[in-house]
């Protein structure tokens, strides 16, 4: 009789996506076994539907809890949506099953005919993301009733008398490029995809408007976020080094941040509710923080007067203009062109002037940029490398990746096949995909800002932080087979500068204690 003990049981329910909630006080953990939904910012569970148990009313399949749910999308307490997948799906990944969580019952189910690759969610529309289209869904009410009491302890549903809604009515149908990945974001007055061409976004204005498309990368994009009033629109490549952020009134590139040399897939980007900071997470494990307005950082270093271009540009150092041993910046205003070099404005060479050499440290500003130093001149020039100027981020910190083996969904590695000769034959089992991610990695570093205080509700994190000023809470969940949420805080230094701190985790598929 064998009594060893498997390595890893085969019992426990792994987190196959993440999904956060469109105001984001909540999210999704979609399982081998059903689905669970957290508060973001305890990480409490507040409800485990038990899907196979509808009364008659739903007709799901009496497996259901015992199936796995690839993709899900949580409307905070009061509605949710879910696909099948996983080693053993509860249904078909083609239909969607759209769930009223606070009455007990599903409103209705559509089939796609083809595989759902992710679901958004807001309090108008819902957004169902298939490979080379999305279909925008407008929600219908049904019948009123007298609901059951509430199924969790939340203050955002339980009330009686609610109305009935289902996912009934089609807006609209939008074609994209091949979108492998699932990747759109959905507001309350935006929706923003990927458009035909690979690099391009377009933005959809809801509930009408004209469609609007711009180049936001030379290839393939890897993610997109965007504000909560949908002001910004933040994009990652396929090569993951430059991150972009562009003003959705104008169209115009408002920043390029650099988040490293190295290829990397951008694995979670999200913007703070005051519009300043940008995060990324990364398959490298490390979170990066980027300050979208730095001239309100004490310290920071002066950037181009002219930060909103489709274009990149960088202000050299002949740009700055010398007199009398000080940086004259006002005396760019007004001008339409560079003055000769034997200006009386100007005390230096021709060729520091056009910036074909650093200026010599007797040159270097008195006063707070006193400490110009000939790395930072160099930098200044037209002669640095793009590397060197692009703008990097405030704050790094790594994050918890896990220890997920290569087959973390379950099954053995590798099994046993006879060949024609009739010897036997060790072969590599596959690693199943995602609907989201065809490599099936298991998903880590989704990242979230805290939303933005209520006068009914307090600040999210330990420090208070209440505006953008103040610095920032930050959440990143990963899912897997060593699934982990995360709190960051994003604090100011007493050098003037930004550190991020991590306040501590909690593997929310262990049993969770209030604290």
């Amino acid at each position: 009789m064998n009594t060893r003990q498997a390595i890893q049981n085969t019992n426990d329910a792994v987190v196959l996506s993440v999904a956060l909630s469109a105001t984001r006080n909540r999210f999704i953990a979609a399982l081998s076994e059903g689905c669970r939904i957290f508060r973001i910012d305890n990480c409490l569970p507040t409800y485990q539907p038990s899907l196979s148990d509808t009364d008659g009313k739903g007709k799901l399949p009496a497996s259901f809890t015992d199936g796995g749910v690839a993709v899900a999308a949580v409307l905070d307490d009061r509605y949710f949506a879910v696909a099948g997948g996983g080693k053993t799906p509860f249904a078909s990944p083609n239909v969607l099953s759209f769930w009223d969580a606070a009455i007990g019952r599903q409103m209705n189910t559509i089939n796609f005919h083809e595989q759902i690759l992710d679901v958004k969610l807001s309090h108008s529309h819902a957004a169902i993301i298939l490979a080379e289209r999305t279909l925008l869904y407008e929600y219908q009410e049904l019948d009123k009733q007298e609901a059951t009491p509430p199924v969790s302890p939340s203050d955002e549903a339980g009330q009686t008398g609610l109305t009935e809604r289902g996912l009934n009515k089609v807006k609209n149908l939008y074609s994209t490029s091949s979108n492998i990945y699932g990747l759109g974001c959905l507001t309350e007055t935006l929706l923003v995809l990927p458009a035909q061409s690979p690099g391009q976004v377009q933005l959809i204005p809801l509930p009408a408007g004209s469609k609007r498309v711009f180049r936001a990368h030379a290839s393939a994009l890897r993610a997109i976020a965007v504000s909560d009033d949908g002001s910004i629109v933040a994009t990652a490549s396929m090569k993951g080094t430059l991150l972009r952020a562009f003003d959705t009134a104008s169209l115009d590139q408002i920043g390029e941040f650099r988040r490293g040399v190295d290829t990397a897939v951008t694995t979670g980007l999200a913007i703070s509710p005051g519009n300043r900071w940008l995060a990324c997470t990364s398959d490298k494990g490390t979170l990066h923080v980027f300050d979208m307005k730095p001239g309100k950082q004490t310290g920071s270093v002066a950037t181009s007067d002219n930060t909103k271009s489709q274009h990149r540009k960088s202000q050299s150092y002949a740009s700055h203009r010398l007199s009398g041993g000080a940086f004259d910046r006002d005396s760019q205003s007004g001008m339409s062109g560079r003055s000769s070099p034997q200006s009386a404005t100007y005390q230096g060479s021709v060729q520091e002037y056009y910036g074909l050499r650093p200026p010599p440290l007797s040159a270097s500003p008195n006063g707070p940029q006193a400490g110009v130093s000939a790395m930072q001149a160099f930098k200044s020039s037209s002669f640095a490398p793009r590397v060197l100027k692009d703008v990097r981020s405030v704050a790094s910190t790594p994050f918890h990746t896990g220890n997920d083996p290569q087959h973390w969904q379950g099954g053995p590695s590798h099994s046993w096949t006879v060949t024609p000769t009739g010897h036997r034959k060790r072969i590599k089992n596959p690693i199943l995909p995602l609907p989201n991610d065809p490599t099936g990695r298991p998903p880590k570093g989704i990242i979230s800002f805290a939303p933005k205080p209520t006068a009914n509700s307090k600040p999210h994190g330990m420090s208070g932080i209440s505006t953008d000023d103040e610095g920032a809470v930050i959440y990143v969940i990963g899912g897997g087979s060593d699934p982990r949420w995360e709190l960051f805080e994003l604090l100011p230094t007493d050098s003037g500068g930004w550190a991020l701190i991590n306040r501590g985790h909690r593997k929310f598929m262990t049993r969770q204690f209030v604290d």
